[in-house]
């Protein structure tokens, strides 16, 4: 079978180098460089994307090997209830330069003007200071110390000019993250005893930018690859797939120039906004709380994955009761907003072709839970002077879980560090029902203080004595919910 191929793109013309993006990786690529693709088609746009490998390794293949050409299989479920599957070749990605090898022609890209953006996805770690990083590095190991000597070299290669500054649009899955890079970029200037003068320039003409990025993105389709190839017509090592759902916020204070990328002036699931905090509260509230909240349950009563869950009577009523008492009334944006976002959220569960595993989602639940679902936990408490009974029971049912006392625990035992688990070892030994309970809700560690209160342990230990009290089924769970 051939190698796709620009005659895949059906006479639509490939763009001009505008973006620098560091992260070859799916999601970028089936994310951003998708987006970017369908903004130029949309709107007649010319933006193109030059994608650095940041770190060595990885994929064996490069990027370079189909012209930048790739498929993104965009799957779901439309409002009919009917399944849809989407492919798109994108044309935006000209070519792939590694950091590592390649150093010189990551310098030589930031040197020309047309370069406007640069974007990054270098993992959850990747935004991080390393003390030894040096100027001269061949490349600099860490992700900041490169966009440090990169910025150097676009401020002396332009001489200074204000209008060479660069917009940074950090993808990173953690909070703050353009604030994140940008002061450890900083950082690095004044260690490296760099020019007062390109600090200055690096301060007012230079932009970075915190972000959310939502859509799962499951990547290459190995299960029905074979019928991938058969439906398209040709082969492509680089096949992304992804859920049809994708949102993306880049906030822009006042005092930040303005982003030259104009993927908000075409894709309606692009927004620019002075503070993503409120986005992200409801992102981590509604899609991650709610896999949060019933993934114990789930793994307790032996459903494998989230699909098999929320596609039950049970589940559905679970999800629906949990986001709609729960969470939604204990958020900041407009009640309308939030609720078709939680019914977007549900049908992303339900999709038949994303086969998300509840084990996978268990990993560092603690932490998770802590982040996740407490908050929403203690406003019900202090509005109301009683916990809320989902978030009880996903808390009790946490406790089982870590303890191992169900009957999946030997399939399933918990996945975190192991000073946590030792510590819910030591919790499982401290005595009766109530003793456990009690030290659960104590655990500083685990939540960032004691959360033991009588009410609240009250209604952990009730909700922890149902789980118990016999083999836990969603059959089970139902006579919960009413």
């Amino acid at each position: 079978m051939r190698t796709i191929d620009v005659s895949d793109l059906q006479g639509r013309p490939r763009p001009t180098p505008r973006v620098l993006q560091f992260g070859e990786g799916n999601f970028l690529r089936a994310f951003v460089d998708w987006k970017i693709d369908r903004m130029n088609e949309a709107g007649l746009e010319d933006w193109g994307v030059i994608v650095i490998r940041p770190i060595p390794g990885g994929n064996p293949k490069s990027l370079n090997e189909q012209d930048g050409l790739y498929t993104v299989l965009s799957r779901g479920m439309d409002e009919a209830g009917r399944k849809i599957s989407e492919s798109r070749v994108i044309a935006s990605v000209r070519r792939e330069i590694a950091a590592h090898g390649q150093w010189s022609e990551v310098l030589a890209a930031v040197r020309d003007l047309n370069i406007q953006v640069i974007v990054s996805n270098t993992t959850d770690a990747g935004i991080a200071y390393v003390p030894t990083v040096k100027y001269d590095d061949d490349p600099p190991v860490s992700f900041p110390g490169k966009m440090t000597r990169l910025l150097h070299e676009r401020w002396k290669a332009f001489d200074g000019e204000a209008v060479a500054g660069l917009s940074m649009i950090a993808c990173e899955l953690i909070d703050h993250n353009g604030d994140a890079l940008r002061r450890i970029v900083l950082r690095h200037a004044e260690e490296w005893a760099l020019e007062a003068a390109f600090i200055a320039w690096l301060k007012t003409a230079n932009s970075f930018h915190n972000t959310l990025v939502d859509r799962i993105v499951p990547g290459y389709p190995r299960a029905d690859i074979d019928q991938v190839r058969a439906e398209l017509g040709y082969d492509d090592a680089f096949i992304a797939t992804a859920e049809l759902f994708h949102l993306f916020v880049i906030e822009r204070r006042q005092d930040q120039k303005k982003i030259p990328l104009p993927l908000a002036r075409h894709d309606p699931e692009t927004i620019i906004a002075e503070d993503v905090s409120p986005y992200k509260e409801r992102k981590v509230a509604i899609l991650n709380g709610a896999h949060t909240a019933l993934c114990p349950l789930a793994l307790i009563a032996g459903v494998e994955t989230v699909g098999e869950a929320v596609t039950t009577e049970v589940g559905s009523k679970f999800l629906d009761r949990l986001l709609n008492e729960e969470v939604i009334p204990f958020l900041s944006l407009p009640k309308a907003e939030l609720e078709a976002f939680a019914a977007s959220v549900r049908a992303r569960f339900a999709n038949p072709f994303i086969r998300h595993l509840w084990y996978d989602i268990a990993l560092n639940s603690i932490a998770k839970y802590q982040a996740r679902n407490l908050p929403r936990l203690e406003a019900s408490l202090e509005r109301t002077g009683k916990p809320s009974p989902l978030m009880t029971l996903s808390l009790a049912a946490w406790l089982v879980f870590y303890l191992g006392r169900h009957a999946h625990a030997e399939t399933w035992p918990p996945r975190d560090s192991a000073e946590i688990i030792a510590r819910a070892v030591a919790i499982g030994e401290a005595g009766d029902a109530e003793a456990v309970v009690a030290a659960w809700l104590s655990e500083a560690s685990f939540w960032g203080r004691s959360i033991d209160t009588p009410v609240l342990r009250a209604a952990v230990l009730e909700a922890y004595r149902f789980i118990t009290a016999g083999p836990f089924t969603f059959e089970r769970l139902a006579t919960r919910l009413g």
